[in-house]
């Protein structure tokens, strides 16, 4: 927990330009009017794929960070300090395990056991030291390499997190800016420490928690637990998140009516064993308990002493006063550790005013960055051998050796000002996000507010920051991309007036629902269908099993479902089983207590419907014209023609419903219906049967919704096929009518 110099650049710059550039593209696109070739459909096809991979992003980020490695020759440390800039107190930890001292004296020399830091990374350094020696570049190059690998793999649960919170655009710029822009890179490629592993882990864990959500499986807790536990033994600090995350969780299984208990208690128990051995170890050692890391009081007293002014303060540390050092060996590590958090409990009782003033000036460091202590060009003077003094020096200073006093004054502005502009746009982010109420907002307010707390009471660094970075990135992108004009809406003025706002909505996750029974023959080509559709929304897909006995529903559960229709994270898949026969519309009933989406669809799984409608069918809802969207196989277009009877039929029982509805819906049995929400909410379906197609129509007009119609594509099937509807349903539809009309 120690300030040491660092970048005070931020990823501000690419936020702020990336609003622009979409901007421009589209008013680009939007004026092409030339039909591309075949071969640069493939063209652009292929580069879509490419600039959407997850995979190229982690290589290309994996790349960017071993250039900097080799060319700035980052992995040679300076050894006038007997290598402690190598790690500090970690790379002296480590060699102590791989010199066979155990985990011990963090400063150097023989000081006893330790605790000073989470056991973790110091076994991770000390591995590279007996791989490649101690304190040699080897080991150094395998560390940075190790810390850019971690780095370039957390673009994957970048991705993830805004594909499933917000949508693609926030994903794929999100997971670029991390690969490649210079202040994500400069941690993992200049510090020998846990900052890029815990970044990592700590947006694993916030995009486990999101996949997480409703899921009741002991196995799921079982690996949320262990995690949690790594993490921990990582860097403890990161369990600030902790609570969020798991009342997050539990309340989502309370609100779904799941087992709370036994997955909350078998992820709580994971959680300890995983730390357990550790912690006993600690009780051994120091003979009292010692919740992973024991400097905390150090670290305390290193921000709140007389000289303290919201920044670390050097000669309070052991590693940098040798009269403290000396106390710190008499006394061993944790007397001392106790005593200087005494120490530092003491100056605060007796400076409160001090200490409250202090604290908002290190709640603005955390934020804003910290004061520059030199300039650009005093830092260049002091390192005339770094690669980027000997690129830059020509910019800075002028031939005769004088430093461009006006470029260095504006250098030492723009960098607090960009730290602050990132800053600015993910807490707007957030608000936003909140404001809209999206799904796992609640996630995102919790990290941003309790894991910086600590640092406001001992002192901030952006390496600190660094940890939750990803997500605050996420929220920065968020803002950009929702600030930019929509260019769909500029220069018309045949919207709809909307009663209570006057922006479009925005939506981030699509739930199609999916009955099924009897379908074994369809419905994984069904579900791969839908699976595959290219929709800017994450899609979320509900099947619902009607205690099917064709072995449709041991053919699911034996399907790894995540797996075969989860689209590297583009689709989350829940499987949910009726206990007896119950029919379609208790199926459509339990798929929507089961999804979270804003938008919700309803999907047969006979292969009658057509997916690739999706677009259109929430095209009308996307744009804010319609509050539900019905689909219509009875048109111009090209579709099967149905027997003449079954028309009809349909045609009649369709004029009947807009008669006592006031409506004039065309095709009210089609299956393709989509709702937001809110609006399938207010419907508290009953209907059990097909005759819930008729329900939710009737309780649409009922509620006065914006109702929108779309051709749809219909391959009907007959009763040889596997036609499951019946005379018995078109009564009990025509019952229903008048039933919900009249009195419900």
């Amino acid at each position: 927990m120690r300030g040491r110099g660092g970048a005070t650049v931020t990823n501000a710059g690419a936020c702020l330009a990336l609003g622009q550039i979409e901007s421009d593209a589209m008013q680009l696109s939007s004026q092409a009017a030339t039909i591309s070739s075949p071969a640069e459909i493939s063209s652009e096809s292929r580069w879509k794929r490419l600039s959407h991979s997850v995979g190229c992003m982690v290589l290309a980020g994996l790349a960017v960070r071993l250039l900097y490695i080799l060319i700035a020759h980052s992995y040679r440390f300076r050894t006038n300090d007997a290598n402690f800039s190598f790690g500090w107190e970690i790379g002296r930890i480590a060699y102590s395990l791989a010199t066979g001292r155990g985990f011990s004296s963090p400063f150097g020399g023989e000081t006893g056991p330790s605790a000073w830091t989470a056991p973790v990374y110091p076994w991770i350094v000390a591995l590279s030291f007996r791989l490649f020696g101690l304190y040699s570049h080897g080991a150094s190059f395998f560390m940075l390499l190790l810390n850019s690998v971690f780095g370039a793999l957390t673009c994957w649960p970048i991705v993830r997190i805004a594909r499933r919170v917000f949508n693609e655009r926030v994903a794929v710029c999100s997971g670029w800016i991390w690969a490649l822009f210079p202040y994500t890179v400069y941690w993992s490629v200049r510090w020998v420490w846990e900052t890029s592993l815990t970044a990592l882990l700590l947006a694993l864990l916030f995009m486990l928690t999101l996949n997480m959500e409703g899921d009741a499986r002991l196995t799921s807790w079982l690996g949320y637990g262990l995690l949690w536990g790594v993490v921990g033994l990582t860097n403890p600090s990161a369990l600030a998140f902790l609570p969020f995350s798991g009342l997050w969780l539990t309340f989502q299984l309370y609100r779904r009516r799941r087992a709370v208990v036994l997955p909350a208690i078998v992820g709580a128990v994971v959680f300890w064993l995983t730390l357990m051995p550790w912690l006993v170890r600690n009780y051994e050692v120091f003979h009292r308990p010692v919740f992973v890391r024991d400097n905390f009081g150090v670290e305390f007293r290193g921000g709140n002493n007389p000289l303290a002014e919201g920044i670390w303060v050097a000669m309070y540390h052991p590693s940098q006063n040798p009269l403290l050092f000396a106390q710190y060996k008499r006394l061993g590590e944790a007397a001392f550790a106790r005593e200087q958090g005494g120490l530092a409990r003491q100056w605060i009782v007796e400076h409160s005013q001090k200490f409250t003033l202090i604290s908002l000036r290190r709640f603005i460091f955390f934020w804003d960055g910290l004061p520059s202590g030199t300039t650009t060009a005093e830092w260049m003077q002091e390192h005339k051998t770094k690669a980027a003094t000997r690129v830059f020096w020509p910019v800075i200073y002028r031939p005769d050796g004088t430093p461009r006093q006006g470029l260095v004054t504006l250098l030492e502005q723009i960098k607090p000002s960009l730290f602050l502009a990132s800053s600015l746009l993910s807490i707007g982010g957030l608000i936003l996000a909140w404001q809209r109420r999206i799904q796992g907002g609640f996630l995102f307010a919790g990290l941003v507010l309790c894991y910086p707390l600590i640092y406001y009471f001992t002192f901030p660094h952006p390496r600190y920051r660094h940890a939750i970075e990803p997500e605050l990135l996420i929220l920065g992108v968020y803002l950009i991309a929702e600030a930019r004009p929509r260019p769909e809406l500029q220069g018309t003025d045949t919207l709809p007036r909307f009663e209570e706002v006057d922006a479009v909505p925005t939506f981030h996750t699509l739930s199609i629902i999916v009955p099924v029974y009897n379908e074994r023959g369809t419905v994984m080509k069904l579900l791969r269908q839908v699976a595959a559709q290219p929709i800017s929304l994450h899609k979320e897909l509900v099947i619902v099993d009607d205690r099917s006995t064709d072995g449709t529903r041991e053919y699911l559960q034996e399907m790894d479902l995540e797996r075969a229709l989860g689209e590297h994270g583009r689709n989350t898949v829940r499987l949910v089983l009726h206990e007896k026969n119950m029919g379609k519309g208790a199926g459509v009933r339990t798929g929507f207590e089961h999804c979270t989406g804003d938008i919700v669809l309803i999907q047969d799984a006979d292969l009658e419907y057509d997916p690739g409608d999706y677009p259109e069918l929430i095209r009308p809802i996307l744009e804010g014209h319609a509050d539900a969207v019905f689909g219509n196989r009875f048109h111009s277009g090209s579709h099967r023609v149905p027997r003449f009877y079954r028309y009809v039929l349909n045609r009649l029982f369709s004029v009947m419903c807009n008669m006592l509805t006031g409506m004039s819906i065309h095709d009210v049995t089609a299956c393709y219906k989509v709702f937001r929400r809110e609006l399938l909410q207010q419907m508290h379906l009953r209907s059990d049967r097909f005759s819930v197609e008729t329900e939710m129509t009737v309780k649409v007009a009922k509620l006065n919704a914006r109702v929108y119609e779309v051709p749809i594509v219909y391959h009907g099937r007959t009763y040889a096929e596997g036609k499951k509807i019946s005379w018995k349903d078109a009564w009990v539809a025509l019952y229903d009518l008048v039933r919900y009309r009249f009195t419900d």
